[in-house]
């Protein structure tokens, strides 16, 4: 019976990192999974986050952990001891110790090392299975990198797993320079292969011939701490993408969040109380939805503005004109990937303290290349969801199928 692990940072109310699991999940069942188990830091137990094909949701820390006291003890003794590994194998020693019944262990890399110089929590679980004796297989999945942030901590990890894959170019070609070409993997992310799932909305009508939809989804992670010179100048430049969308004959506005819990609904709904008495914007505030059923709003949309990257892979795997707000290498990454180059797809947020008609001004370059954008898209959209799902070959063969 071969039994798969999939450890991700969070899953529960991140509907980015739900698609990505959905993604990989059906993927490792056709690679020929018998069990298919996920680990997340949002798990509790009893939990279940009804992704097909998986078993068993498990919990990475204790009950404990979820305590908020708990919780900021644990991070100033941290912070005092220095001591990543005892805080790690502390909290999540239930989750640890099991790792042993597997067969294969995916450790989700996504961006989270390319939001750290230091030792990572995923660092902690590779020494460990490496100090086991006839340990499972490790694979480090779905990377993006900055060169910057290639530690040393990480190039010795490489050292000790059996694989790794990177989602775009820019990261491959930082990467390949710290591993043998022999286990090193170029895939796209596994979201761009999940489906959508259709849902009825109260007040919208996607088959209606007078009303065309922009979607908007904009993040507290790219307008930063609320009345900072930062927020500001990013809610001035949404604003003045709102006016100039609205400027366009037909075109109406769905703001789409994509991480829960208010992350990303605090400034939409802030953005939709200013332009509601339009009658042109609608607001998506059920917190509900998963990842598939915001796939089909995205879809139905003819462009489409977003920061959560997750969000623009629903849009590009819809073949959507999107435009991105980007604060990663996963983004340029993606956009390059895709279109040959990430200028005028990709929008740094940054760039927006010195001008803040720059998400206006890229939405009209997005307008005026629309069926450019939509036919390139189509063009490359089958054979880049299918090497997303070529991850499946790889993963065989650690399971030894």
């Amino acid at each position: 019976m071969k039994k798969v692990l999939i450890v991700i940072v969070a899953a529960k109310y991140n509907m980015g990192s739900q698609m990505l699991l959905r993604g990989i999940a059906g993927i490792v069942k056709n690679a020929g999974a018998d069990l298919i188990d996920i680990s997340s830091a949002d798990i509790k137990h009893g939990e279940s986050l009804g992704i097909p094909f998986v078993d068993n949701y498990i919990p990475r820390f204790y009950n404990i952990f979820s305590n908020y006291f708990v919780s900021k003890i644990f991070g100033l003794l941290r912070r005092l001891t220095n001591n990543l590994d005892l805080i790690t194998i502390l909290k999540s020693y239930l989750l640890i110790k099991n790792m042993k019944k597997y067969n294969l262990i995916i450790l989700v890399a996504a961006d989270n090392y390319d939001h750290t110089v230091g030792r990572n929590p995923l660092d902690v679980f590779v020494n460990y299975l490496n100090k086991m004796g006839n340990r499972p297989k490790i694979l480090l999945y779905d990377f993006s990198m900055k060169m910057e942030n290639i530690t040393k901590h990480l190039i010795n990890t490489i050292s000790k797993i059996d694989a790794l894959t990177v989602r775009d170019t820019l990261s491959f070609n930082n990467l390949k320079e710290f591993s043998p070409k022999e286990k090193i993997f170029l895939f796209s992310d596994p979201a761009f292969a999940v489906s959508a799932s259709k849902i009825e909305l109260d007040g919208i009508s996607f088959d209606s011939f007078d009303k065309e939809y922009v979607g908007l989804n904009l993040s507290a992670l790219v307008a930063g701490a609320l009345n900072t010179d930062k927020y500001k100048k990013v809610m001035e430049s949404a604003c003045k993408l709102i006016d100039e969308i609205l400027m366009k004959d037909k075109l109406n506005i769905i703001f789409i969040p994509h991480v829960m819990q208010n992350a990303d609904l605090s400034i939409l709904r802030y953005l939709y109380n200013i332009y509601k008495h339009t009658n042109r914007v609608y607001l998506i505030s059920d917190e509900k939805l998963n990842g598939p059923q915001l796939k089909y709003i995205i879809s139905k949309c003819r462009f489409f503005i977003g920061a959560r990257t997750h969000s623009t892979i629903a849009a590009y795997s819809s073949c959507i004109p999107t435009l991105v707000l980007g604060y990663s290498i996963k983004s340029l990454g993606i956009a390059k990937d895709l279109f040959g180059t990430y200028d005028n797809f990709v929008i740094n947020v940054n760039s927006l303290q010195s001008d803040t008609n720059r998400l206006a001004d890229g939405f009209n370059w997005l307008y005026s290349h629309e069926l450019e954008i939509k036919n390139k898209l189509k063009e490359i959209m089958p054979s880049y969801i299918e090497n997303s799902e070529r991850v499946g070959l790889l993963i065989s063969k650690l399971l030894g199928k």
